[in-house]
This record gives C-alpha cells, sequence and structure tokens, in this order.
C-alpha cells in the first residue's frame, strides 16, 4: 500500500543543521496535495533545539512511500 506524506524540511540558516518533520499523512496523493497547497510551501522560521533558537529556510511537499502489512 502506498502513502502520501507531507514533509517540511528546515535548513538553518547560518549552519549545517537540518530538520524533517512530517506534517500529515494520507492514503490519496489528491489528498495529501490539497492539504499541502493549503499551507506555506516555502517560509521562516525559528525552531527550538535544546541549544536554543535555529532560524531556518523551510519547504513543504509530498513523499510518496511504501507501507508494508
Amino acid at each position: 500500500m502506498k502513502i502520501f506524506a507531507v514533509i517540511s524540511i528546515a535548513r538553518q540558516v547560518n549552519g549545517e543543521y537540518c530538520v524533517v518533520k512530517v506534517e500529515n499523512a494520507f492514503k490519496t496523493r489528491e489528498k495529501a496535495s490539497d492539504f499541502a497547497n493549503s499551507l506555506a510551501k516555502r517560509y521562516a522560521e525559528t525552531i527550538q533545539t535544546p541549544s536554543g533558537p535555529m532560524e531556518c529556510v523551510c519547504e513543504r511537499g509530498v513523499f510518496e512511500m511504501d507501507v508494508e502489512d
């Protein structure tokens, strides 16, 4: 079975860190695309980390994957 996850990827502005976050997952590409299109595709966000806040440039997209029973 395939699922379609909406994933955000954040890259630190002045550094080397990368953060990946699954926003939601769906059984159809259409539902995932509709959800992803209701959110900003590119945006800036300050992410809290154990060593303090980290300024990031973020992008969202739909990632297709297989799920085994």
